[in-house]
């Protein structure tokens, strides 16, 4: 009995060491953590699940494809925003003028100028403003969609109403600030400075004179005067019963798999913001064609398989070469990317130039220079197409196929062709031999083209201040009697030789004497302090007065939305297109309604109301 008791007695002691063992606990412990982990994986489970349930959910309320299969477009799921000119306004102080100017006490203008100047600290403001060489002016400007920032652009200057000043003429607008304003509670409210101006004015009517055009010298503009402190972007906004996160994001990454920066790592165009908001920033490949990189975007596939896309550039393929369906056909297949050029490849050997057009023009956007040659000779002979070919030749920036294309191109007779191969060639790369030129004077580009064609004088009038002389020896025929400007004058009675004086209002007057070579007296006016609308007056009045040995040209670049007749579908009876067609006269492209370019989303360059896709830069 004992020893049964003895037994007893251990076994429970036995137990109790043995479950205070070290190798015990961590057995326990261990059982404990795998239980722990089985809870999390079944949860995570389920979470993973619901979420999975969550984006079935979505994706059903959003479809990709359309009822007959094909993928949806981006154009067809959203709407284009922030894609139309901004407005900007401002006020400044215009000095320089030959006692043409007034003090108008009582006006708004006035007033806001007074403000700003006792802001920056100027002193005597009074006296300023009473200056007969000032004037107080409005500053109206427009932004163009897709603007960036650094961007130059015009600005039109007009004296107040009720002014007592006579002229803008030979006038110099200081630095002003430009922003977006409204009346707000019956009070002028500013906004954020989204530009800064300032220039010489060119006024309406160069050779108005007081008695003959006194409207005419009151209001102007100032070319490239205002530079962009900040890039607009655009947005593309979710149509109605399409909203939805899942979709805005699915949308952003297709645009950032075709458009892309790379600055150490890859920055994509798009930016999803909520679930009916998409932010895009312009590519730098379209900057100069905005509304190309639009209609592009558009193009881009919401979403397909890769055996999807495959089947689609087949079907794309074959509709490139319908002209009907031809531009649609390339839009979209420069919107897959690479994939999609050998299907454009396919079409250059078509026999139908609208096909070969868009194809070419197409690949240059991708990059592929195969096309250079296509699209000169269409640059050359079909004027519908030609701003569109030069702007496709521009965008091959390393290929040099394309400079000698465009370099060709400066010899043609058509003098829009040569000025736009001149135009393309300085977006291309500024800095090519063939037509680098001078900042004269740090007044306005100043180029000579060696040409075997006709000599011709080109002057812009919109977007920058610029003068090209085609051909070395053009001459002015004497005798003859020409202003530039309100104190300088050029006096060309002496055969062989041309007095440049100018008169100084508070001072001893200057003159040089030079030859009658354009070339010489254009740089005499300059070293006498004559700005860009000095030189340009002068070259009106040498046109009028028929004493320049070549043809003068006034922002003589191809036209967008020009009227294309198909093959045996022309209408020479048809007005709308007799007029598109009809040659402007110096004189009509001087008219100030033409300075700005229209929105470029409101009219339509090709067959099926599709937005511009130029900028005639």
């Amino acid at each position: 009995m004992q020893y049964f008791f003895n037994i007893e007695k251990k076994i429970p002691e036995q137990i109790s060491s043995f479950y205070s063992s070290k190798t015990v606990w961590i057995g326990y412990t261990g059982l404990l953590g795998i239980f722990f982990l089985l809870g999390i994986m079944f949860l995570g489970g389920c979470s993973q699940l619901k979420s999975q349930k969550k984006n079935d959910l979505m994706s059903e309320k959003f479809s990709f494809e359309s009822a007959d299969g094909s993928p949806k477009l981006i154009g067809d799921c959203t709407n284009l925003g922030n894609y139309h000119p901004i407005q900007v306004l401002g006020y400044g102080l215009v000095n320089r003028l030959p006692g043409t100017g007034a003090d108008d006490v009582n006006s708004l203008e006035r007033r806001m100028v007074y403000d700003e100047m006792n802001r920056m600290g100027i002193r005597d403001v009074r006296g300023i403003l009473a200056d007969p060489t000032t004037a107080v002016v409005n500053i109206l400007a427009y932004m163009r969609p897709g603007i960036q920032e650094g961007d130059f652009f015009d600005v039109e200057v007009r004296l107040p109403p009720e002014t007592g000043a006579k002229s803008l003429r030979g006038g110099w607008l200081m630095t002003s600030r430009l922003e977006e304003m409204a009346f707000l509670g019956g009070s002028l409210k500013e906004g954020k400075t989204l530009a800064l101006v300032e220039g010489p004015i060119m006024v309406d009517d160069p050779l108005a004179t007081e008695s003959s055009n006194p409207s005419g010298l009151k209001q102007g503009i100032i070319l490239g005067g205002a530079r962009a402190k900040e890039s607009r972007s655009l947005t593309l906004n979710m149509k109605s019963g399409a909203e939805s996160a899942f979709a805005t994001d699915r949308i952003a990454k297709e645009i950032n798999h075709r458009f892309y920066i790379s600055t150490g790592q890859k920055k994509g165009m798009a930016t999803a913001k909520t679930d009916s908001l998409l932010v895009l920033e312009v590519h730098p490949t379209y900057a100069k064609d905005v509304a190309r990189y639009v209609r592009v975007i558009q193009s881009i596939a919401c979403y397909e398989t890769p055996a999807k896309q495959l089947h689609r550039i087949e079907r794309l393929k074959a509709e490139l070469l319908i002209p009907e369906k031809s531009q649609r056909a390339a839009f979209q297949l420069e919107a897959i990317g690479k994939k999609g050029a050998e299907a454009l490849r396919s079409a250059l050997n078509s026999p139908n130039s609208e096909v070969r057009f868009h194809a070419a023009t197409s690949l240059a956007y991708l990059g592929d220079g195969t096309p250079a040659k296509i699209l000169a000779d269409i640059a050359r002979n079909e004027p519908a197409f030609r701003v569109y070919a030069l702007n496709a030749l521009s965008v091959l920036r390393t290929d040099i196929e394309a400079e000698l294309a465009l370099q060709e191109l400066l010899h043609v007779p058509s003098a829009e062709t040569r000025y736009g191969a001149f135009r393309a060639l300085c977006n291309r790369n500024p800095y090519d031999r063939t037509i680098r030129g001078e900042n004269l004077g740090n007044q306005f580009s100043y180029h000579g083209i060696m040409t075997s064609g006709s000599s011709m004088v080109h002057i812009s009038k919109s977007k920058r201040p610029e003068i090209v002389l085609f051909g070395s020896d053009i001459q002015l025929r004497q005798p003859f009697g020409l202003e530039a400007g309100a104190v300088i004058f050029v006096n060309g009675q002496t055969p062989g030789t041309v007095v440049v004086k100018k008169f100084a209002l508070n001072g001893v007057d200057e003159q040089r004497s030079v030859s009658n070579k354009l070339d010489e007296v254009i740089r005499a006016v300059v070293e006498l302090g004559g700005t860009y609308p000095d030189v340009f007056q002068m070259l009106l009045q040498a046109d009028q007065m028929k004493v320049l040995s070549c043809r003068l040209e006034i922002d003589c670049l191809p036209e967008p939305n020009r009227v294309y007749h198909r093959p045996g579908n022309t209408d020479e009876n048809d007005p709308a297109a007799q007029e598109t067609s009809k040659k402007k006269t110096i004189w009509e492209r001087m008219n100030p309604k033409n300075w700005f370019d229209t929105n470029p989303g409101g009219n339509s360059s090709d067959f099926e109301g599709t937005p511009n896709t130029s900028e005639r830069e």
